[in-house]
């Protein structure tokens, strides 16, 4: 029995997918952008977050993708928290632009 040296057991483990590429993270911030937004109705300031979970959602996954390293399955999750991070940002905005143009509505 040959011990392990060293090189090879580093080699070994950088063959692992780690969390940033298989994508979950942009998955799940993803996922809390557009939950955000969903929160509306209840939580009129949690909307807010809406915007920074997306940027963080859309960068993680732009990441993981540029690693190139990831299963199918982890494209999938990385393309997938990009896009629902893009909502996210997207409806903030929307949301944003809405109610300033309510305040200008009844300013007047």
């Amino acid at each position: 029995m040959h011990p392990m040296s060293a090189d090879r057991l580093s080699c070994d483990l950088d063959l692992a997918p780690r969390g940033p590429e298989t994508g979950m993270p942009a998955l799940a911030l993803g996922s809390s952008a557009f939950l955000a937004l969903g929160t509306l109705p209840v939580l009129h300031y949690l909307v807010l977050l809406a915007l920074p979970l997306g940027i963080a959602a859309i960068a993680s996954g732009v990441r993981a993708l540029r690693r190139g390293g990831a299963a199918p399955s982890g494209r999938i999750a990385s393309v997938t928290g990009i896009l629902l991070g893009a909502l996210g940002v997207l409806g903030w905005a929307g949301l944003m632009l809405l109610w300033y143009l309510l305040e200008q509505a009844t300013s007047h």
